[in-house]
């Protein structure tokens, strides 16, 4: 006994995965999309047919098809032999991709597994809705899975990487890569790791703030710069009181340049200074001793003999005039 269904052409439809309309579809050519969805409907009712009656169905030239299969193949969307074409299973590769089989593992091992993919899936579900509105294409679950083995991040971490750039605009796997990598420098993995960086990290950005507008630069300062602020706020210790004193050693200078100013700040630090109050008492003292040596080195200058500093014998006409008849007797 057979059981069927009488599905009429035209009433029937061709299924293509999200995941290719979503992840895949987008980079590729227009003939590759035609070709593509065209031979998943040749799949679906096995049908064989000429290359040429593949390209005249779509109106494509025999070179465009050959070169959309071409293309088709190096995505491995597709596997082409000498008897036909095998339309990979596109969403088969994305689960090979996120997960791995494990033979064998101890009750205790699948009881942490399961809790741990389950905090880390509440984790991407919870972004997939905060940041895509519930349409996170599946390149991201493998992006955001290969950041949790690679930095270690706790689940309150990785939210917070994506809400930080996602507030600058920037919601880019290139640039949610360079802020990972960055915080993984600097050791966080846990939100209190976080949340200590994030108030030095705001420390910084609110005295580049006062230091360009005391200097009048109308703009934000470059990177470069920041990294000098950085050091200064949260190795030095200091606050705008001291560092405002070291902008006005740039007073009379056209070209601003944080790298003297950097010295001045890391000689204060090295001769132990950590008070506005110290600050100004060593340049005080240091003021006083410049003066006392150009004074000292005065001194000494007019002590030397100079040219023509003697007394000059004074002679009368008298004196000459013996001296001429003496001469030419």
């Amino acid at each position: 006994m057979e059981f069927q269904i009488s599905n009429d052409m035209l009433f029937s439809d061709t299924l293509v995965p999200d995941v290719f309309i979503c992840d895949i579809m987008p980079s590729l050519p227009s003939d590759c999309v035609k070709v593509y969805i065209y031979g998943l409907y040749l799949c679906k009712y096995n049908k064989n047919i000429s290359l040429d009656d593949f390209a005249k169905n779509l109106g494509l030239s025999t070179d465009a098809l050959n070169a959309a299969l071409v293309m088709l193949e190096n995505e491995e969307l597709i596997v082409r032999t000498h008897t036909g074409i095998t339309f990979v299973s596109v969403k088969e590769k994305v689960l090979n991709r996120l997960y791995r089989r494990k033979e064998e593992s101890t009750p205790e091992e699948a009881l942490s597994n399961t809790q741990y993919n389950q905090r880390r899936h509440q984790c991407i579900q919870s972004m997939n809705q905060m940041f895509f509105q519930g349409s996170m294409p599946t390149s991201w679950y493998t992006f955001i899975d290969n950041l949790f083995n690679q930095y270690n991040f706790d689940e309150d971490v990785m939210i917070s990487l994506f809400q930080y750039c996602y507030n600058r605009n920037a919601l880019n796997r290139k640039y949610i890569g360079q802020v990972a990598a960055s915080w993984a420098k600097r050791n966080i993995t846990t939100h209190i790791e976080l949340e200590k960086y994030m108030e030095i990290f705001q420390r910084t950005k609110d005295l580049s703030y006062q230091i360009a507008k005391v200097l009048r630069l109308h703009r934000s300062l470059t990177v470069y710069e920041e990294e000098f602020v950085d050091i200064w706020a949260n190795q030095y210790g200091y606050g705008m009181d001291i560092i405002e004193l070291a902008l006005q050693k740039m007073s009379g200078k056209s070209n601003l340049n944080f790298r003297y100013i950097h010295k001045i700040l890391t000689d204060w630090h090295n001769a132990g200074l950590k008070t506005k109050e110290a600050v100004i008492a060593y340049l005080s003292k240091k003021e006083a001793t410049t003066a006392a040596s150009k004074a000292e080195t005065a001194v000494s200058a007019e002590k030397v003999p100079q040219k023509s500093n003697f007394w000059q014998r004074e002679y009368s006409d008298d004196f000459y005039e013996k001296l001429k008849n003496s001469t030419f007797k």
